[in-house]
């Protein structure tokens, strides 16, 4: 059975594995592009997705980078503005159009139940900036301040608990 072994953790035929390869080789293998071009980038990016579409493959932020043939860490840099120098506003913006659709893609995909949500959790949280935290603020209903003397405090006490006013820290 196919994905069983775990020297081959792929769960695909040696058929199924031939074809993904063949596309996956094609991207790879996409002629260099001027990264110094913004409308150069911004027509891969629309080839890249234009492919994924004919081919029936699923575009990835792994897809996009090796599309552009830069690295993950590259795109990050691009949209988070890390690499002023070689990139433009209008590039930040395109990254990051394209980061959304990968990640609409997918979070349409997982509410059909056709994405595993660990993955997709995985996505979200590693590639999309999503996460899954609460913030909590806490306040007390009654803050007893710094400025109240023990009087004050024993005056809130219910009067059944004894309270040592006298007592001194020697």
């Amino acid at each position: 059975m196919a994905g069983t072994n775990p020297k081959n953790p792929i769960k695909a035929s040696p058929a199924e594995i031939r074809d993904k390869s063949r596309k996956l080789l094609h991207i790879y293998n996409l002629p260099k592009i001027n990264l110094d071009s913004d409308q150069e980038v911004e027509d891969r990016i629309n080839y890249y997705f234009d492919y994924c579409m004919q081919e029936g493959l699923k575009p990835t932020v792994e897809g996009l980078a090796l599309a552009l043939g830069i690295t993950r860490q590259a795109i990050h840099d691009w949209e988070t503005g890390r690499r002023r120098g070689e990139s433009s506003s209008r590039r930040a913006d395109m990254v990051k159009k394209a980061k959304d659709y990968i990640a609409f893609l997918m979070s349409d995909a997982a509410l059909d139940g056709k994405v595993n949500p660990v993955v997709w959790i995985f996505y979200a949280k590693n590639y999309f900036g999503m996460t899954d935290k609460q913030e909590i603020e806490v306040k007390g209903p009654n803050p007893l301040g710094d400025t109240l003397t023990p009087e004050d405090i024993a005056k809130q006490i219910p009067q059944d608990i004894p309270i040592d006013t006298d007592w001194t820290d020697e």
